[in-house]
């Protein structure tokens, strides 16, 4: 098939994949970290996760050969006189190298009082760890760990600070080789999803929207992805007292919703796409369901104008809806970033249960170089259905060079079954 073809060509064997992320990892390490820790003001950060309870950022600093913390795993970075960064790995496994320099010796000491060595040595004004209250993915530090560390490194625990704005910045913020990469993986996305939405998957009267659903589990799972959540498929349908049916026949007449990401390469996808199922003999969606898609449109115009680099979340999800409600446009926004996890740390744009200003994190400002899922919904009166109907919309958005980009294909009309 062409379009199987197409992702099968698109995607890299496995040692490939490797070989570009460590890549990756290791520019990262050594341009984009120095310079966060220097801005933060941070000059020593430790990352401590045991095996089987990895801390959520440990991930993303281990080289491909590293699956895990196997047993104790402790990583330290170090900015000397603000500039030269210090990488060390408190473990044996030799698969660190040369991403980190093997600091301890199994034969002279163990970790944790090779972590005092190294603390005691360099004596550092901030030491950042990974506890917050405020972002999971900063808060992974475990409670035994913490009180290792408070315990081993006594004098030194007024100096304690934590590693959240390092973190955000970190897991949110796209070097320039991966913002190259970073369209062509949410495009493969956007081409499972459009592959899912037509007529080699959908048959009405005969397809449920689970059939659907497994149907992408299966074709990412195929073609050697993953998901980045479990996706969902659902159904607006005239006459339905519900707006998002679930477990249903699709049937002609139907708008087919859905909600779905990958994982690819380290980085995940996520977008929402709509498709109409004609009725025998109609070559278009009706006329007022078109309309309803312009008018999503145009409030993905407005979003789009207003997310500026240095705004914060709550000053973009204010003036976007001020303009919608001058415009006369019913809407609901709440946009996220992307990056290592579908829903990265970093600046919210609105909250789809909390459409106002979000504390803390739409206080952040929009970063450059970050990644975003462009997420919304408008309601509308349908003339032919005589009812108001939600039109969901998602789509993966890049601010390279200060720029906003679609890092994918927009949809721009109903998919059509």
């Amino acid at each position: 098939m062409e379009s199987e073809n197409k992702y099968l060509s698109a995607i890299l064997p496995l040692k490939k994949r490797e070989e570009t992320q460590n890549r990756w990892l290791f520019h990262r390490l050594n341009t984009l970290l120095p310079a966060l820790m220097k801005k933060h003001k941070v000059d020593m950060w430790i990352t401590a996760g045991r095996e089987y309870n990895e801390d959520p950022v440990l991930m993303s600093l281990y080289p491909t050969s590293v699956d895990g913390s196997r047993r104790l795993t402790i990583l330290v970075f170090y900015l000397e006189d603000g500039q030269h960064l210090k990488k060390w790995v408190l473990h044996p496994n030799p698969n660190f190298e040369p991403f980190y320099e093997r600091a301890w010796n199994p034969e002279e000491c163990d970790q944790w009082e090779c972590l005092k060595r190294l603390v005691d040595e360099y004596n550092p004004d901030s030491i950042a760890l990974n506890y917050s209250s405020t972002f999971a993915a900063a808060d992974g530090l475990s409670h035994s760990c913490y009180q290792q560390l408070s315990m081993l490194l006594d004098e030194h625990s007024h100096k304690f600070v934590s590693a959240q704005h390092v973190i955000v910045d970190w897991l949110s913020i796209r070097t320039t080789k991966e913002l190259v990469a970073y369209p062509a993986i949410a495009e493969l996305g956007r081409m499972i999803a459009e592959e899912a939405l037509s007529r080699r998957v959908i048959h009405p009267g005969i397809t449920t929207t689970e059939d659907v659903v497994e149907w992408i589990r299966q074709r990412v799972l195929d073609a050697g992805l993953e998901t980045s959540f479990y996706p969902t498929v659902d159904l607006q349908r005239k006459g339905s007292v519900m707006d998002r049916l679930e477990g249903e026949i699709i049937r002609f007449g139907d708008i087919v919703h859905l909600d779905f990401g990958i994982r690819y390469l380290g980085l995940a996808t996520d977008t929402q796409q709509l498709a109409y199922v004609l009725h025998p003999g109609e070559e278009q969606a009706p006329e007022g369901l078109q309309s309803a898609f312009q008018t999503a449109l145009r409030f993905e115009d407005i979003i789009t104008g207003e997310m500026k680099v240095g705004r914060t979340g709550n000053e973009v999800f204010q003036r976007a809806m001020k303009k919608a409600r001058e415009e006369e446009i019913e809407a609901m926004l709440y946009s996220h970033p992307l990056g290592n996890h579908c829903h990265e740390a970093g600046a919210l744009i609105g909250l789809y249960d909390q459409q106002s200003d979000i504390p803390i994190k739409g206080d952040l400002p929009l970063t450059a170089n970050t990644c975003y899922a462009l997420e919304f919904n408008i309601q509308q009166y349908i003339p032919e259905w005589d009812q108001i109907i939600p039109i969901y919309l998602e789509e993966p958005v890049a601010f390279i060079q200060h720029r906003l980009e679609y890092m994918a294909k927009r949809q721009t009309t109903f998919y059509l079954i």
